[in-house]
């Protein structure tokens, strides 16, 4: 199978390059080529081709599984070419237990690139397959021995079945993004086009199981094994790309500056360890950055605390014991909250320091992505939902943490919004233009202390009044519930 994200097995051997790509063997790999060494060289082979000897048919084996992979690679190199041709960059190739994924740096932009780079592996498989098979016919005729003849089928056959399976339009595999690209190019919309391919990828994955626990029983215990696993993956695999899309949608146009946690605690570099120690007890802060003439040089953490020994703690300075700030993720306030979350998956750290100019603006967080999104979901998904004329959302961000609140523009209307200056500050508001063309109206609040604050978006006819302002009702009106509280998960 072959599948494009931005998630790939973690445990894996490089093994070259091929085109500028890095091709990995993820360590599943071995388990499944031994397994297609022993189906073909003492179980399919026997039976079609008998009378060879058992050396023979370990090399068919071999050979063959070899063989096998090597187009496996050749499909997966086709969908990174066509990536890589349209200005996408490919992290890496693996190969593993269940076949093949390209490790994407992001999602396609464009539904004309995701279709041609989606079909791209499914037709490659099908161009290897018919070269195969013509390469068979030619060895008939010529009447070369079984030892040759054979690999070449089962590769002819093999590659076929790829293609045909691959085509299947099963999210996230070759399939099911021709699918979303063609729902996608249609509707304009990406989140409701994986919906729709997520939903029918599952469906396939049900049945697939389903065959699977059948076969189990009452066919091929092994066999059936397999499809279980399968559809297991494409199940979960599918579910966590319809996510990530999401996610990605969710925070487009979101700057760090909007995620992150404001007046983080930092320590001096020259703090003994001991300091440290009373200082997380006291904060209950699990680490914190270290500053220097107001520039963040690194992160020092309860881990690196209990590097040292307690009788080395008063004379063991912080700058002894931290992390540097190279090895910290850093993001500046104006990068995009999409490549902030896409740093924290790839570097798999819980915290990300934003700076401005060298100098520590604030910290992101996991729980800070994950309120910005819930954030971001519950304005969003009014705009593809039924409109009525009051709704009311709730929503959960830290004391000093900028936030987003949109609504689609309609010509001659505008959202005016309503609320307490002494709760809430007002940052700012603009008008956006979507992708697809259309404006929304963006209102930035921050939250000026903990507490329950309520935030209204009045829709009225003709100019925008002063922010504040409770006069006028419009015609339409949004009620925002926003709970401003600090978690312990929100610190250092």
């Amino acid at each position: 199978m072959s599948f494009e994200g931005r998630q790939t097995p973690s445990l894996a051997i490089p093994i070259g390059k091929v085109a500028g790509i890095p091709i990995y063997l993820d360590y599943s790999w071995f388990i499944i080529f031994f397994l297609l060494v022993w189906t073909i060289g003492f179980s399919l082979m026997p039976a079609a081709y008998p009378g060879l000897s058992q050396f023979d048919y370990l090399l068919i084996g071999v050979v063959t599984a070899i063989l096998f992979f090597g187009s496996l690679l050749l499909h997966e190199l086709a969908h990174s070419i066509v990536a890589k041709r349209n200005g996408m960059t490919i992290r890496r190739i693996t190969l593993f237990l269940l076949g093949g994924v390209s490790d994407l740096e992001e999602e396609p932009k464009d539904a004309s690139v995701e279709l041609r780079m989606a079909a791209a592996g499914p037709l490659t498989s099908l161009a290897i397959s018919v070269v195969f098979f013509l390469i068979w016919l030619i060895s008939g005729i010529a009447g070369l021995s079984g030892i040759i003849q054979a690999p070449i089928f089962y590769l002819s056959l093999v590659n076929l079945l790829m293609a045909l399976f691959n085509f299947i339009p099963a999210f996230p595999m070759d399939g099911g993004r021709i699918l979303r690209a063609i729902l996608w190019r249609r509707n304009g919309d990406i989140v409701r086009s994986t919906e729709i391919a997520s939903n029918i990828g599952g469906v396939f994955a049900m049945v697939i199981m389903a065959f699977g626990i059948f076969s189990m029983f009452f066919i091929d215990f092994l066999s059936g094994v397999w499809a279980l696993l399968i559809g297991w993956f494409i199940s979960s695999s599918s579910s966590a790309s319809l996510q990530q899309t999401r996610a990605q949608e969710d925070l487009r146009g979101v700057r760090a500056a909007d995620v992150m946690t404001r007046n983080v605690d930092a320590v001096p570099p020259d703090m003994t360890l001991a300091s440290l120690s009373d200082e997380c007890t006291r904060t209950k802060h699990t680490g914190f950055p270290v500053i220097s003439n107001g520039k963040i040089i690194g992160c020092v953490t309860m881990g690196d605390l209990r590097r040292f020994s307690k009788d080395r703690w008063p004379t063991t300075r912080v700058d002894q014991a931290m992390t540097t700030s190279d090895k910290l993720a850093m993001a500046n306030q104006e990068d995009p909250a999409t490549d902030v979350m896409t740093m924290m998956q790839r570097r798999n750290v819980g915290r990300v320091f934003v700076t401005d100019g060298g100098t520590l603006t604030g910290i992101i967080t996991r729980s800070d992505m994950l309120k910005a999104i819930e954030l971001r979901e519950g304005t969003l998904g009014m705009t593809r939902g039924i409109w009525a004329s009051e709704q009311r959302i709730s929503l959960t961000v830290e004391p000093g943490m900028n936030f987003v609140l949109e609504q689609p523009a309609e010509k001659g209307f505008v959202w005016r919004p309503e609320f307490s200056g002494s709760d809430v500050q007002f940052v700012g508001q603009d008008l956006y233009t979507t992708p697809d063309g259309h404006e929304e109206q963006r209102f930035t609040f921050q939250a000026a202390k903990a507490g329950t604050h309520m935030i209204r978006l009045h829709e009225v006819q003709g100019l925008q009044e002063a922010p504040g302002s409770a006069r006028s009702r419009g015609l339409r009106t949004v009620t925002y519930t926003v709970v401003a509280s600090a978690p312990p998960s929100s610190a250092v």
